[in-house]
């Protein structure tokens, strides 16, 4: 899901006068612009534990705001220490900096310490004393709602929503994921259509009207989003990979083979994007094994993790008479992701080679129906996740 985590209203107060706040009980003398500006370089590189032990500091200091304390607050929140941002957020008044801007803030930290319902009672008590919640409370609580399956809910906030701000992109964004995790993805695509119509100019709506479209075999539309995509975010690897996606589909191998090629040389960054290089080189032509070794090894190296690089090239290492460094590979590619079919059918085979009959035979078994498709089971994964948006970091 996407929701807004930037609250307009906040802002940073300096002490009046000067830049040196001493306590008036003689606890702790500061600068505390400076002490707010570290926290901020800290939470830009995700150093978020240092980040929270400074913020933990910088609460010591004397003749603080309550603006400034709720600015802490919100800190605390984008070092993902929500529970000191909502106790924070409890100790200063409900009118700093508003209370629209105060009840989001609570409602935001409750979410994400997965109290939904919490969340949707601050909302509600807010719409009930104030009217229409802004874009970003309407949108949290439509979150909110879908969090607990509460699907009706959550559609009639966000179609509510787009039709009072239509200019708020996260509204569509939220609904597409809405349709996407209920699997209905032909309405998934209609709201993406609306999305590209209302931000032309937007990268991302086009990748999810791509991802949206592929999913029902619109590939060709799908191609057309991907490669504006690739027009508006040109380092951007989602739609480089998509595109790729697209053509391997189609079994157009030679076309995917040179987007991919092209995202290599541009230096984009993703391993996935070897990945199904590899994959394209050895449907062009089986031989191409060393070329897709190659491929395989620059995307480990980029994602030690990679379930689907580590299961093919177990897979080849294994056809190769390699059994034991196979082996290595698909383990961890099964432990990584159990689901994966791929991994744990060349499993099954590396084990009977070695003689591990039971372990073998268990996972034969587990593999009974269903077909094998690696680049369909990767695929399915990454186009859910260009459609299932992920909250937001603050």
């Amino acid at each position: 899901m996407c929701i807004d985590m930037m609250c307009p209203s906040l802002c940073l107060l300096v002490c009046a006068g000067s830049l040196l706040c001493q306590s008036s009980e003689g606890r702790t003398s500061c600068d505390v612009t400076s002490e707010f500006a570290s926290v901020k370089r800290l939470l830009q590189v995700k150093n978020y534990e240092d980040a929270a032990a400074s913020l933990g500091r910088l609460k010591e200091c004397g003749n603080l705001s309550p603006l400034q304390l709720f600015e802490i607050g919100w800190l605390y929140g984008r070092a993902r220490h929500f529970n000191e941002a909502l106790s924070v957020f409890q100790s200063v008044p409900d009118g700093v900096p508003d209370r629209p801007s105060h009840q989001y803030a609570v409602a935001l930290s409750e979410f994400e310490l997965t109290n939904y319902k919490g969340a949707i009672k601050v909302l509600k008590t807010l719409e009930t004393e104030e009217g229409d919640l802004s874009p970003e409370s309407a949108n949290l609580l439509a979150v909110s709602y879908s969090k607990l399956a509460l699907y009706e809910q959550a559609q009639s906030i966000l179609l509510q929503e787009i039709q009072r701000h239509r200019e708020d992109q996260s509204a569509y964004l939220n609904l597409v994921t809405l349709y996407a995790d209920q699997d209905r993805y032909a309405e998934a695509a209609v709201v993406a259509s609306d999305a590209v119509q209302a931000f032309p100019e937007s990268a991302e709506v086009r990748v999810v009207r791509g991802a949206a479209n592929t999913l029902i075999g619109q590939l060709d539309e799908a191609y057309d989003d991907f490669s504006n995509a690739i027009r508006l975010a040109p380092d951007w690897a989602d739609p480089r990979f998509f595109l790729a996606l697209t053509r391997y589909k189609q079994g157009k191998f030679t076309d995917a083979i040179h987007s991919l090629e092209s995202a290599n040389r541009r230096g984009i960054v993703d391993s996935d994007l070897h990945y199904l290089l590899a994959e394209c080189l050895l449907k062009l032509n089986a031989a191409n094994t060393q070329a897709a070794l190659r491929e395989l090894h620059k995307a480990i190296e980029l994602n030690s993790n990679s379930a689907s690089a580590r299961a093919l090239r177990g897979k080849l290492l294994f056809e190769a008479g390699s059994t034991k460094e196979a082996v290595a590979d698909l383990e961890r590619a099964h432990q990584r992701d159990p689901g994966s079919r791929t991994a744990a059918y060349n499993l099954a085979r590396a084990y009977q080679k070695l003689g591990r009959k039971e372990d073998s035979q268990l996972l034969f078994q587990q593999l009974r129906s269903g077909k094998i498709d690696a680049v369909g089971e990767l695929s399915q994964r990454r186009l859910n996740e260009a459609l299932i948006q992920k909250e937001a970091q603050p």
